[in-house]
């Protein structure tokens, strides 16, 4: 049974942190919502930058999830840098160093997956990114990023904080034939991602851990140069069911696929199994045109 000791999830009033505040209330886990902006999901205004602050919002939790950060769309409608290394690296050193003063002994940080960054950049072939594939940060946003997973790491090995990183795929607002465009090799519905968070904290670590957390894909290692070429083809073997969906939408597939995330880690690990695929939100969309028919 889930402790009575709240888990503290920052950025609890974006996309992702309010759905993991709402799994976890509805798994019976005490949970307090802390961001910069009030939401229903929310129950106290935190900024992680101040480290007093922090340290009044995290005592008395078992637990830290922290989705809170600057992200990379913000640094193109230029915020600073300095903005970024405060709130992403200062703001979780902050969450650490509570952990160890409050005896918290989980600590979850959700990274993205945008810190491969040159790494998914093949000229002949989709890239295959699992969690084996060496960050190539590009731009501020993946190098916090990154240095945050490694303050995380650096508590786990030092301070005995049990620490993961998720590394979250794409979920932002899209048209639907994009957004199904990107479901099948690098996108995620945030309520699978707040599953995958709720799996990391109920699991036990023995160690540092870096999880990819996305929809999945159809597609195979194998499929990978086939895939920047003639993504369609290999969409006819994978997943065929898609094809009539596509056509029937009149949307368009990818020209080329760069990159596919591999979830294979989280599934074996942490028992992750996503269940807002592509298949599943083409297996809506066909349902949708079929009840349109009938009307």
């Amino acid at each position: 049974m889930p402790s009575s000791a709240p888990v503290l999830v920052t950025g609890s009033s974006g996309r992702l942190g309010r759905e993991i505040v709402v799994l976890l209330r509805a798994r019976g886990y005490a949970c307090r919502g802390a961001d910069l902006v009030p939401a229903p999901t929310t129950d106290c205004l935190l900024d992680i930058r101040d480290a007093d602050a922090v340290l009044l919002a995290t005592a008395g939790a078992q637990a830290i999830i922290h989705t809170a950060a600057l992200h990379g769309r913000q640094y193109e409608l230029g915020v600073p840098r300095l903005d970024f290394v405060r709130t992403n690296i200062e703001g979780t050193l902050h969450l650490l160093n509570a952990c160890v003063r409050h005896g918290i002994r989980k600590f979850l940080y959700t990274s993205t997956t945008s810190i491969y960054g040159q790494a998914m950049v093949a000229p002949d072939r989709a890239v295959w990114v699992d969690e084996e594939l060496v960050p190539q940060p590009r731009d501020i946003y993946d190098i916090t990023k990154q240095a945050a997973e490694n303050l995380c790491r650096d508590f786990f090995e030092k301070d005995n904080v049990q620490t993961a990183a998720l590394r979250v795929a794409r979920f932002l607002p899209e048209p639907p034939n994009l957004t199904a465009n990107h479901r099948l090799y690098r996108g995620l519905d945030e309520r699978d991602g707040a599953v995958g968070h709720l799996l990391a904290l109920e699991h036990d670590f023995a160690g540092f851990e870096v999880f990819n957390i996305s929809a999945g894909s159809p597609f195979q290692r194998e499929d990978v140069e086939l895939l920047k070429q003639n993504p369609a083809a290999v969409l006819a073997q994978r997943l065929p069911d898609a094809l009539p969906v596509y056509e029937r939408l009149s949307w368009q597939l990818p020209h080329s696929i760069d990159r596919v995330y591999s979830i294979g880690k989280a599934q074996r690990v942490l028992g992750y199994r996503p269940q807002y695929t592509a298949a599943h939100l083409l297996r809506k969309a066909w349902q949708s045109t079929l009840l349109s028919d009938e009307k």
